[in-house]
């Protein structure tokens, strides 16, 4: 009897037990919709028009690399549009704005800033930022072709702000 007993004790501790270890498995996150991108994408182009910039090319990813928007303007430069994804990419991994990494390697001189993108497989150049909501990144915003000092990250900022602001 003190035996199944004990043993009814030890299985109903380790039921309260893994019940709470199988809650901590999982979490709740945000991730980015593809209206979302969408809007991103459609804002960062009305600003490339506005402003008079060279066309670009727009990509967007979710919070786990996947393309939910991609648009390169009519005349942006074909070599804009795998650096708009890469940008975004190196957002995604990092979340931190690109430029980050610019100034970085500007600070530790070309070498040793070159061989960190490299080692990172990040695309060291402004224009990738994150999107951030309650300390989750939940995407990135990739732009590249401007062809304006700081119009890329311009741009996707513009895209950010336009969600954010929904």
């Amino acid at each position: 009897m003190m035996r199944r007993l004990g043993l009814l004790i030890v299985a109903a501790a380790f039921s309260l037990v893994a019940g709470s270890a199988s809650s901590q498995m999982f979490i709740d996150q945000k991730n980015l919709s593809s209206e979302a991108a969408k809007i991103m994408g459609e804002v960062c182009e009305a600003l490339v028009i506005e402003r008079g910039w060279n066309p670009a090319t727009v990509w967007v990813l979710d919070n786990a690399g996947h393309s939910l928007y991609m648009y390169s303007m009519q005349g942006a430069p074909w070599l804009s549009v795998e650096p708009s994804r890469m940008k975004a990419q190196t957002a995604l991994q990092t979340g931190r704005p690109n430029s980050t990494y610019v100034q970085g390697a500007e600070a530790r001189g070309p070498y040793a800033g070159t061989n960190v993108g490299i080692l990172l497989n990040n695309f060291m150049a402004g224009g990738g930022l994150p999107v951030i909501v309650d300390g989750q990144v939940v995407g990135a915003i990739g732009v590249g072709g401007t062809r304006t000092p700081g119009g890329d990250e311009e741009c996707a900022q513009a895209g950010i702000d336009a969600i954010m602001n929904e």
